[in-house]
């Protein structure tokens, strides 16, 4: 059978049991949570290869430094979307380079964490939309993994204008925002 015929009767099947996948994908928020442990294998790795490119790191003083390498980590891998839920674990986006926005801002949460930042989070906006924010030296930053783009300051908060922040998490805290 040939590749293309394989792909169409994957599809057929996936459309079939897309519910199904859907309700075994869904997760608590204490999973969602544990999802981004800094203490995961794969982040431990992303986090020494990061760090051994600077030289006695230290959180106060190269942070930032290290924030824009896991940033540029998660930039080359590729935003995939599918019509269900369904949830890519760390090993797979490394494998195949693929991940939802939400993987990869769950994804890039955990390797801030285990370089050393308490406040890193995952944002998530009434529309379901996906930021990873983070402090440093007293300024706020935002990343969008669908864009790639990290912005500060007033960038920041027109994003949320006409799309406020619904819920927001690392492994230590869950915050909702809505009544």
């Amino acid at each position: 059978m040939d590749a293309e015929k394989k792909l169409k009767i994957y599809h057929v099947v996936i459309a079939r049991y897309k519910d199904l996948i859907a309700e075994k994908e869904s997760h608590s928020i204490s999973t969602l949570r544990q999802r981004v442990s800094p203490y995961n294998d794969i982040i431990r790795n992303i986090r020494d290869n990061i760090v051994s490119n600077i030289i006695g790191y230290q959180y106060r003083k190269d942070f930032f430094t290290a924030a824009q390498e896991a940033i540029n980590h998660i930039r080359r891998i590729e935003t995939c979307e599918f019509t269900f839920t369904f949830w890519m674990d760390f090993k797979d986006m490394e494998e195949l380079r693929v991940g939802t926005a939400y993987d990869k801002a769950i994804y890039l949460t955990a390797i801030l964490r285990s370089l050393g930042s308490d406040d890193a989070r995952v944002l998530v906006t009434k529309k379901d939309i996906p930021y990873v924010r983070f402090l440093w030296d007293n300024s706020e930053y935002l990343f969008s993994p669908q864009s790639g783009s990290l912005l500060l300051g007033d960038d920041q908060m027109k994003l949320f204008i006409d799309d406020p922040v619904a819920y927001s998490f690392n492994d230590l805290v869950y915050e909702n925002y809505e009544p």
